[in-house]
């Protein structure tokens, strides 16, 4: 298996390093759901460009159950990706530039400095990260999980953040921050100056990585984090908000308001608009925008049809309304699409 992912300039298959990292990350294990680059969802399968534009991405397996994702790059383009996870997972996150955003089961956290922050996510969990495009990121990130933490180090309930021991029984998420020692941002910072040979260089990470682990933990046990806690929803109740999204992209022109969706899933307003977009990382407004404007595109590029026929047939009554729509959306004209689009025969 492959123990070590590196993503540089001018990568354009990162499909292919997303699988390698799913295999090492346990953030990730569960699979890739979805990746947003620029405005547009991307297809498996097919070359993403644009994404690291200078630097790199490293993402080391430590041991199995634990790895290190260290970057030190610039993202070219808004950049969002929601993954799943298999097992009980943490995420400890140490940004030295650049803010990223945490979504899942509607809570979210962004980087704060000199504050690590934290992600507890029981398996099967959706989580969605985003990332500005450019935009400078350098940050390090310990990815783990409780098996690891209990099988292979051997560490007890007691060794353990409180927390940790009160959420992953639970089956809940809960994210926030907590202070570091200047110890332990000393030792994040040591992942970027590392210059030894290869071999050397992910022996010199692994250590580093694990002492930190160590260091962070004393951290988290002797401070007061700041954390927010998830919403419940059950097993139905999620089933119904996933039905609500294919319906969705099964017909996105189709008008919707949420009194309407109430009523037809059987959900209160509170868990239909914060529980779809804990499940999913978006509104169901951004999402159903986010599916107007695909079938926009599409249309806009393999049809003739009249712009104003695209805003109609896209869920827009107003062609201005949609015009403006797409513009914010893709930064860039209706017309000009067109423009750009292959001569059809």
């Amino acid at each position: 298996m492959q123990s070590k992912v590196t993503i540089t300039v001018g990568e354009v298959d990162i499909w292919e390093k997303l699988a390698a990292i799913q295999k090492i990350d346990p953030a990730v294990s569960g699979g890739i759901e979805s990746v947003v680059l620029g405005r547009l969802p991307q297809v498996r399968g097919k070359p993403i460009e644009g994404l690291v534009t200078s630097g790199y991405e490293e993402i080391h397996q430590i041991e199995p159950g634990f790895c290190v994702h260290i970057t030190d790059s610039v993202i070219g383009q808004d950049w969002r990706l929601t993954a799943m996870s298999v097992d009980y997972t943490l995420r400890l996150r140490i940004a030295f530039a650049g803010e990223a955003g945490y979504v899942a089961r509607g809570e979210h956290v962004s980087d704060e400095s000199t504050r690590c922050s934290f992600i507890i996510r029981p398996p099967g969990e959706a989580l969605t990260a985003s990332f500005k495009g450019n935009t400078a990121y350098r940050y390090c990130s310990l990815s783990l999980t409780r098996d690891y933490l209990r099988d292979t180090l051997g560490l007890a309930d007691a060794d353990h953040p409180d927390i940790l021991t009160t959420y992953w029984p639970r089956h809940e998420i809960v994210m926030g921050h907590f202070p570091m020692s200047k110890q332990s941002l000393t030792q994040a910072s040591r992942f970027f100056n590392i210059r030894l040979p290869e071999a050397w260089h992910d022996l010199t990470v692994k250590t580093v990585a694990l002492d930190l682990l160590r260091m962070l933990f004393n951290d988290w046990r002797g401070a007061q984090s700041q954390s927010r806690t998830s919403i419940r929803l059950s097993r139905a109740e999620r089933a119904k908000l996933g039905k609500i999204r294919e319906q969705i992209a099964a017909d996105p022109a189709a008008p919707i308001t949420l009194t309407r969706l109430c009523a037809r899933a059987k959900l209160n307003r509170n868990k239909l608009h914060f529980g779809f977009k804990q499940q999913f990382g978006v509104s169901i407004h951004e999402y159903q925008t986010e599916q107007r404007m695909q079938a926009a595109l599409t249309l806009l590029q393999t049809t003739d049809l009249p712009i104003a026929q695209v805003a109609e047939r896209s869920g827009y009554g107003e062609p201005t309304n949609f015009t403006a729509a797409f513009k914010k959306h893709f930064d860039s004209l209706p017309r000009d699409v067109r423009a750009r689009a292959a001569p059809r025969e």
